[in-house]
């Protein structure tokens, strides 16, 4: 049997801190192809860099790498990532669908698809498609808290930003972005210009 590890991936937006951030899933088991698509969705989160080559070790996968159900849906979610790194974004949307009709509790799916919405700004779609994932409980909650907490933020909702903010954080202590992110939105707040 062929297991798959939920990897969380910093971010397309390192040096952005208003992208969401990706999650790529590792594929254990499967061809060589669908472990190279997704080693390459993963350093594009950190790059922001993909190439054709990427998406052709997907698409060798996908098409001759006789996957188990789980490593296609993670590839397909994978070569989205890809995809939408290239802002190839309607092929990014059709793998995220394609990968939640393949396995409708892909929480990464979800997670990947809100995404896109919150590049469109289309930050109620992207809320929602958060809530599924967390509804989902994938094993980084702590990222999809904080991308929520983005929308929320954009949307001028700071009391349920600072929430998913303060969720994130709780999640993985550690991680110190959601800390930055919920001072400066706080800061933010309390300049004239906002208090009305």
């Amino acid at each position: 049997m062929h297991k798959f590890i939920v990897i969380p991936t910093l971010s397309l937006s390192l040096l952005v801190l208003t992208q969401a951030h990706a999650q790529s899933i590792t594929i254990i088991g499967g061809s060589s192809f669908a472990r190279d698509c997704y080693t390459a969705s993963n350093f594009v989160t950190h790059l922001n860099s993909a190439s054709k080559t990427d998406i052709d070790n997907c698409n060798m996968a996908i098409q001759h790498g006789a996957l188990k159900k789980r490593d296609l849906v993670a590839t397909l979610v994978n070569r989205g990532i890809l995809f939408a790194s290239m802002e190839e974004y309607q092929r990014a949307d059709k793998d995220y669908q394609k990968a939640i009709r393949l396995k409708p509790k892909s929480g990464e799916a979800f997670s990947n698809l809100g995404n896109l919405y919150f590049i469109d700004k289309d930050f109620i779609s992207a809320i929602n498609q958060y809530d599924k994932a967390i509804s989902l409980e994938t094993r980084k909650d702590h990222i999809i808290y904080y991308n929520r907490g983005m929308a929320w933020e954009n949307l001028g909702d700071t009391g349920k930003a600072e929430n998913d903010y303060r969720q994130a954080m709780k999640l993985l202590p550690d991680w110190t972005t959601p800390q930055v992110r919920l001072e400066r939105m706080l800061e933010r707040a309390k300049e004239p210009d906002n208090n009305g």
